[in-house]
């Protein structure tokens, strides 16, 4: 009867590892073992472990917004605006669900997590005020910084010796969201946008990040997101893998798209401005978040860098036509490169 017994919790205790969900794994893209540290219950950060360690179990760390940031950040997004502009609100959350085709696992302090609905996906899902938005690479709500957060980095997946020298290839990944909005045909347009930058790498590592993002706004003809390979059909826009596509070879690609980089460390607040002067109907706006990428043929170390960006507000603003910061592209050319 005892031997009965034993054989039974045996079985009980192996059927109860089976069932229960574990936190994620990574495939090593580098020689050395990673730590796994998730910021805010939802952001997570894997680091290479140099000094001959083993990975310990995942790592909470919780690196919530001073009380200024976030009265800040409520003040901006509730003032008025005049009747040619329109506020795009992220700072109250995405209500759940959403049905966008993408999903993200939320982290708490006993190494559980669950499955949270609230995010952009493929699919579109209307904003607070009614536009219709779709994301890549897991754009969502997080709940400490209460704000839309997107997500960059990269860093040295492997190196190999070619006749050009030591060819460095990337593991880069970015974000993006996108947003249904009719931009008229001769009309200026001012796109504010308010983001707070948090260097992940140094909060972790008290390494500041080598390099730094690049903001891209861009008017777009729909809303939807361009995957990184079109001919990929695996390609899984709710993974932070490889980069959305930017349109670069889009003959107006010039006049439709903008950019800016950061240019200062550590927890950084901007308010970056945007104007376009379309001279034909566009449809969408793209926000899309791209890392610095190491130099392809090059001895020196990859760019390893890794930020959050978070997004509470977009102000969209129609001005009068101002046709000057547009460049004149003959018909018979190819628009330009990123």
């Amino acid at each position: 009867m005892r031997k009965n017994y034993y054989y039974l919790l045996f079985i009980f205790i192996i059927a109860s590892c089976d069932n229960k969900e574990e936190l994620p794994s990574k495939d090593q893209s580098t020689n050395y073992p990673q730590q796994l540290y998730i910021i805010n219950g939802d952001i997570e950060y894997w680091s290479d472990i140099t000094d001959g360690s083993k990975p310990k179990d995942p790592i909470f760390v919780y690196d919530i917004p001073k009380e200024a940031d976030k009265i800040d950040t409520i003040q901006k997004s509730t003032s008025k605006t005049s009747e040619q502009s329109v506020s795009l609100n992220f700072a109250y959350g995405i209500y759940d669900p959403t049905n966008s085709g993408c999903t993200i696992k939320k982290y708490n302090g006993n190494k559980e997590y669950y499955t949270d609905a609230g995010v952009y996906g493929p699919n579109p899902y209307p904003q607070a005020n009614g536009y219709l938005v779709r994301g890549y690479g897991r754009a969502h709500q997080n709940q400490y910084y209460g704000s839309l957060v997107l997500f960059v980095g990269n860093k040295e997946e492997k190196r190999t010796d070619s006749r050009g020298g030591v060819r460095i290839e990337n593991e880069k990944n970015g974000s993006a969201i996108s947003i249904e909005y009719p931009f008229k045909a001769n009309v200026t347009y001012e796109i504010n946008i308010k983001a707070t930058f948090y260097d992940n790498r140094y909060l972790l590592e008290k390494k500041f990040s080598d390099g730094f993002p690049t903001v891209y706004a861009q008017l777009k003809d729909n809303g939807i997101i361009t995957l990184p390979n079109i001919r990929n059909q695996n390609q899984d826009p709710c993974e932070r893998k490889d980069l959305n596509d930017l349109d670069g070879y889009a003959k107006d690609y010039l006049n439709y798209t903008r950019s800016y980089t950061l240019d200062s460390r550590g927890q950084v607040q901007k308010n970056i401005n945007f104007k376009f002067s379309p001279i034909k109907e566009k449809n969408a706006l793209l926000i899309s978040l791209h890392p610095k990428i190491g130099t392809i043929n090059s001895e020196l170390p990859a760019a390893n860098n890794n930020y959050t960006m978070t997004l509470p507000l977009i102000t969209i603003t129609e001005k009068t036509f101002d046709p000057s910061i547009n460049v004149y592209i003959p018909e018979s050319t190819g628009g330009g490169r990123r």
